[in-house]
């Protein structure tokens, strides 16, 4: 389906404001942004006799000042990226030191191990129903439907017993972060 260049004119005219605000939505400048439109317009201008009419013209359009908006930002990117100046002192640590270690480091090891135990003690205090609920929802990570057939109870039970252990769980975890706060 060919498009004349009255009717490619016509749309711009119409919708240039649309087209605007979308490129000014990539570039956060409305300068760069109407040059992103200039851009497009010409680009398009040019591949006009490419278009195959697949979809609507105007669609077809905003993908091109999608595109030119891009390039302009990725222009501008780069062009800060090369005004940085590089700044090397003696004392820098290489940059294989500055790479995060994947293991995790004692005090993160004790911090897990101590919230385990204040869970399972807080665990330990509930009913053996909500116990079960939680822990088949939190820690062997069943579905709702597989927890319901596993414990042979309706999900409307199983909803209210999964609920019940964590208001019951957050009251507990609040009465003990106050009693540690008045210490």
């Amino acid at each position: 389906m060919a498009y004349g260049i009255e009717a490619f004119q016509e749309m711009i005219l119409g919708s240039r404001t649309k087209f605007v605000a979308i490129a000014q939505a990539i570039l956060r400048n409305r300068e760069d942004a109407e040059d992103a439109v200039q851009d497009a317009f010409v680009s398009g201008l040019l591949h006009l006799g490419s278009f195959e009419g697949r979809s609507a013209l105007t669609t077809w359009f905003t993908r091109i000042v999608l595109n030119a908006a891009l390039m302009i930002r990725r222009k501008r990117k780069s062009a800060w990226m090369n005004s940085q100046p590089e700044i090397h002192n003696s004392d820098d640590v290489g940059w294989k030191e500055k790479i995060a270690i994947a293991q995790p480091t004692p005090e993160m090891i004790y911090a897990e191990r101590e919230t385990f135990q204040v869970g399972n003690q807080l665990l330990s205090k509930l009913k053996p129903a909500l116990r079960q609920a939680f822990t088949l929802t939190y820690y062997d990570e069943m579905s709702r439907s597989e927890a319901c057939s596993f414990l042979g109870v309706s999900p409307g039970a199983f909803k209210s017993r999964l609920f019940r252990a964590r208001r019951l769980l957050k009251q507990a975890q609040r009465t003990r972060v106050a009693s540690i706060r008045k210490e």
